[in-house]
């Protein structure tokens, strides 16, 4: 099975801080790691993760771990929108070795929701819903 096309790649080293004390790469660590990379991907596309209208905060994450990193490691975020609904995006990702791209770290996907400023669910405008395609998955 190939996989998608993802539509953005974010690549980032890895600190000593995200490690624990076998120098391994905290498996809460690649989940910020793969934040880190959607919120850039909508940045990169002008829309903002939070702004006083409202964000795209994560109701759902699901991970699968491949392989360990370690401190000083390159890796790369590779992700992109596989669905837009009315209200919420389904995110897929992986994170590879930036040395051995064959070598994949993890790979999962998450949902993200439109809320306003109170929490509330919203439809995502449709201005933003164009833009945001720029980001589906082929």
């Amino acid at each position: 099975m190939s996989s998608p096309n993802y539509t953005y790649k974010h690549e980032r080293s890895v600190a000593f801080k995200d490690t624990d004390m076998a120098g391994i790469v905290h498996f809460t660590q690649l989940l910020a790691y793969a934040e880190e990379a959607e919120h850039a991907a909508l940045l990169s596309i002008a829309v903002k993760p939070m702004s006083r209208e409202g964000g795209f905060p994560k109701v759902h994450i699901n991970c699968d771990y491949r392989s360990p990193a370690r401190f000083g490691d390159r890796v790369e975020v590779i992700l992109g929108i596989e669905t837009i609904s009315d209200s919420s995006l389904r995110w897929k990702f992986e994170i590879v070795d930036t040395t051995n791209r064959e070598k994949k770290i993890c790979e999962g996907s998450f949902v993200t929701v439109f809320v306003n400023s109170k929490g509330g669910a919203e439809l995502i405008k449709q201005d933003t819903r164009a833009v945001l395609k720029t980001l589906l998955i082929t």
